[in-house]
């Protein structure tokens, strides 16, 4: 299991990757914050794979950075109340969940599993889906090379 942001939802939606995504993760969670963040239309489709969950109230966060949401502090609730991994490629949250002790994953990372679990076939179809990540993403030439090793 896994809780999902909305930047990693997106671009796996975008790239329509969310039902092999489910192949890799079987269950994810989402804060009812993300949830809200989409358009009524897709939260009616929303796959039921993936679970709204509220966090308690119970867990306080000192010092969380201004430059977080409300939706991005639920999911660091999340994360700690039921110790699994968020997926983000939101760079704050992603530090601010290290900080913690929380793993961390982006598309990036889930997309290179795909690929490497042979969810995504071919070596075409994962540069053509890298290229089109690339689109919702900044990926430095460092985690590109990182994308092609062992792949």
């Amino acid at each position: 299991m896994i809780i999902l942001d909305n930047s990693v939802l997106s671009a796996f939606r975008r790239l329509k990757l969310l039902s092999n995504l489910k192949k890799l993760i079987s269950s994810a969670l989402i804060s009812k914050e993300v949830f809200n963040e989409y358009s009524n239309q897709w939260q009616k489709k929303i796959p039921n794979w993936i679970k709204i969950k509220q966090p308690r109230g119970d867990t306080i966060l000192e010092s969380s950075p201004v430059s977080l949401s409300i939706a991005d502090l639920s999911l660091i609730r999340l994360a700690l109340e039921h110790k699994i991994p968020i997926a983000t490629d939101d760079k704050p949250l992603r530090q601010f969940a290290k900080n913690l002790g929380i793993s961390i994953v982006g598309s990036l990372g889930l997309l290179k599993s795909l690929y490497q679990r042979k969810i995504i076939k071919t070596r075409e179809e994962y540069l053509s889906f890298l290229e089109s990540l690339q689109k919702d993403i900044y990926i430095s030439d460092e985690l590109l090379k990182w994308a092609f090793e062992e792949s």
